[in-house]
């Protein structure tokens, strides 16, 4: 009995040992850590000037105009579609957007000249923003007034057609 009593004392001990030691496999339990080495040196972190794009003017233009139109297409689907109220409203605000980055590209009488189309994009954007919840007819008004916009500067400011309108490159 004595023997019993002494064997399974042993054990528990033994599963006490265990189960205090953590839940690892028995080698990761047993292995020692490793010394985690702190560095003493301070690190210099010097700022760099990347200016303000390393892209030539006819590049961003056209980069800007690429978004426009699929901003502005985006626009005429979403009217077309009846999408959400904060759908349109995203789509009119990028389209303005890079409308007006376009802008900065061109010099200053076709820049003129795309300002008015900014305007009107601009006058579009109150007004959807001052109906929310869109009717068929005011979504169909405003398609109309996003597809006249979307052809009149496709065909007008064409990136092809504004190399010699862009501003030049700063050196």
């Amino acid at each position: 009995m004595r023997l019993l009593i002494r064997g399974m004392t042993v054990c528990l001990v033994l599963m006490f040992i265990l189960q205090a030691s953590g839940c690892e496999t028995l080698r990761k339990k047993f292995t020692r850590k490793r010394k985690t080495q702190t560095s003493n040196e301070v690190m210099v972190v010097s700022p760099r000037d990347y200016g303000a794009h390393p892209f030539p003017n006819n590049v961003m233009y056209k980069q800007y105009f690429a978004y426009w139109k699929s901003w502005n297409q985006e626009l005429v689907t979403a009217l077309n579609d009846r999408a959400s109220d904060k759908k349109v409203l995203e789509c009119v605000n990028q389209s303005l957007i890079n409308l007006e980055k376009m802008m900065t590209y061109l010099k200053d009488d076709q820049a003129a000249a795309l300002s008015v189309y900014a305007k009107q994009t601009q006058a579009l954007q109150r007004q959807i923003q001052s109906k929310p919840g869109l009717s068929t007819e005011d979504a169909r008004r405003f398609r109309y007034t996003a597809e006249r916009i979307l052809s009149c500067v496709n065909r007008e400011f064409d990136s092809t057609k504004m190399k010699a309108h862009l501003k030049p490159d700063p050196s």
